[in-house]
């Protein structure tokens, strides 16, 4: 991982996985999985388009957006708890997450 990768821009945010307080800089327009994966986190993940549900994990505090996922990948009711795909999830802010 480049060292620039770790520098914030003021377009960028900042994801703060809460079971061991690492924090990731998401570029914006990247995906939250992406970015993960960018800094080698290891995360779980499969088809990577919303359609499998491997990436699921909760949001804890923040605003994401998520792309268009199947509804067998993430239902309606887990998403209501707060529930996100990271494969599908835009950053609008810092936010802080659980991976399942």
């Amino acid at each position: 991982m480049n060292k620039l990768d770790l520098i914030k821009q003021p377009s960028d945010f900042l994801v703060t996985l809460a079971t061991s307080e690492q924090k990731v800089v998401v570029k914006s327009g990247e995906s939250l999985l992406s970015a993960l994966l960018r800094h080698g986190i290891i995360f779980p993940y499969s088809c990577q388009s919303g359609d499998c549900g491997k990436c699921k994990c909760k949001l804890i505090c923040g605003d994401v957006r998520l792309d268009i996922y199947s509804e067998t990948a993430l239902s309606g009711m887990d998403f209501k708890d707060g529930y996100i795909l990271a494969c599908r999830a835009k950053l609008f802010s810092d936010i802080t997450i659980v991976y399942l």
